[in-house]
């Protein structure tokens, strides 16, 4: 005899969420590194006629913590944050801020200047600024004629 379930709305909700965000990712480009706790810092990413850029927040990562790869195709974040001291003698009742390492990776759709890339941090939001590389343009080329 078959065993009957009991009909949740917010599992189907969780299905429909991993499935639009996977679709996400395969849009934009984007890959996550799967972390043990699933630490991953938020990012928004906007283009400007002359430059992409990254913002990551990064509350309670030190700067010598962070590292950001360049490849001509990908962006690539990664670092981590580490657990501030535990209270003694404390009964922990919310635990809500990730600790650990995070990577996080992002395709680049406009080809950049590696050479002028610059990153700052600031009041715990990481700034990455890609000036775009300027299109070549096409260069007429006169016919001599010989004799």
């Amino acid at each position: 005899m078959a065993q009957m379930r009991r009909w949740s709305p917010f599992a189907e909700l969780e299905t429909f969420r991993r499935e639009v965000d996977r679709l996400f990712r395969e849009f934009f480009g984007e890959e996550r590194v799967p972390t043990a706790r699933g630490w991953s810092p938020v990012v928004d990413i906007y283009e400007t006629p002359t430059e992409v850029v990254v913002q990551a927040e990064l509350p309670g990562v030190k700067s010598e913590d962070i590292q950001i790869e360049l490849t001509d195709e990908r962006l690539t974040l990664k670092g981590k944050r580490e657990r501030l001291g535990e209270a003694e003698n404390a009964t922990y009742h919310l635990l809500e801020r990730n600790f650990g390492e995070f990577e996080r990776s992002f395709a680049l759709n406009v080809p950049v200047d590696i050479e002028k890339v610059e990153a700052t941090y600031r009041d715990g939001v990481l700034t990455i600024r890609l000036p775009k590389v300027e299109p070549k343009r096409a260069k007429r080329i006169e016919v001599k004629v010989e004799g």
